[in-house]
């Protein structure tokens, strides 16, 4: 088990500090003894941009994980391409479906903005999954996660676009990334599509670990009924995480009832703050 974990914020929605960016979406820098990871890229060059002013090499990577295919977690893919010329990217294999949005009625693209040939050609080496799938011994993409609970469906608002007609997208392509510590599991979400109580189970169920250290990442909850959030607090609550590092799309709502029910064991963290696990 890991007993050395540092993960920066290189992209999120709320900055700061001087000299650092935020934006919508998602990018975390993990360093371990077992190597290093950048978790999704956020959707510009504003990852880059950050981690050159907090001083992190990014060439030094094993692997770029993305977690979904929506353009806030994977457009930054393009600009680490053209920096650095070749990246062993692992996501799922509906990556590249052409995703959208209904928003105030209009159907939005929001996948990923480049296409799979010129990533290629830029020097991306896909590794496609839907399975769990160890990057080492102690670090696991969840794969396509287990819908369980009666309470965390998929946004009906979300569709794919199959040849001319536009279906629902349950976004399958969703995944997370589980780190094995000697303190408990480490959950890190894109968005938590999927759900962050299935999301966190499906972990627990991988690594076989009964202690959670901290569920770090977006959680997709900004529109969640009342009941919802109540089911997911509740559950969370059972679950009994050390720290909660709510990010992105958690929502303001959330994020209230989280600092109502668990007090110092939220962590509001922004742009360029530390989540650090450090045992002799």
């Amino acid at each position: 088990m890991l007993n050395q974990v540092k993960i920066t914020i290189l992209v999120e929605n709320r900055v700061s500090r001087a000299n650092l960016i935020a934006e919508q979406g998602l990018a975390l820098f993990i360093e371990t003894p077992e190597g290093n990871f950048l978790f999704d890229t956020g959707q510009s060059d504003v990852f880059l941009r950050n981690a050159e002013q907090l001083g992190i090499d990014l060439k030094q990577i094993r692997a770029i994980i993305l977690s979904h295919g929506h353009y806030d977690h994977t457009n930054g893919l393009y600009y680490y391409l053209k920096k650095y010329g070749e990246a062993r990217v692992i996501c799922h294999y509906n990556l590249f479906h052409k995703k959208y949005k209904i928003i105030n009625g209009q159907r939005m693209f929001i996948g990923i903005s480049h296409e799979e040939d010129e990533l290629k050609r830029l020097g991306a080496q896909f590794e496609y999954v839907n399975n769990p799938h160890h990057l080492t011994e102690d670090i696991i993409i969840s794969g396509e996660i287990s819908r369980l609970t009666d309470f965390e469906n998929v946004y009906e608002d979300y569709e794919e676009r199959v040849l001319e007609s536009y279906i629902p997208d349950e976004l399958h392509d969703d995944m997370a990334l589980y780190l094995n510590t000697e303190r408990g599991l480490i959950v890190l979400l894109g968005c938590g599509h999927s759900g962050v109580i299935n999301t966190i189970k499906q972990g627990l169920r991988l690594t076989e670990q009964k202690e959670i250290f901290a569920v770090m990442g977006g959680m997709h909850l900004s529109h969640a009924s009342e009941e919802r959030i109540n089911k997911t607090i509740h559950a969370l609550q059972e679950l009994n995480p050390q720290y909660i590092v709510p990010l992105h799309c958690t929502g303001f709502r959330m994020i209230n009832r989280l600092f109502n029910e668990f007090e110092d064991r939220i962590l509001l963290y922004n742009v360029g703050d530390q989540l650090t696990l450090d045992l002799p």
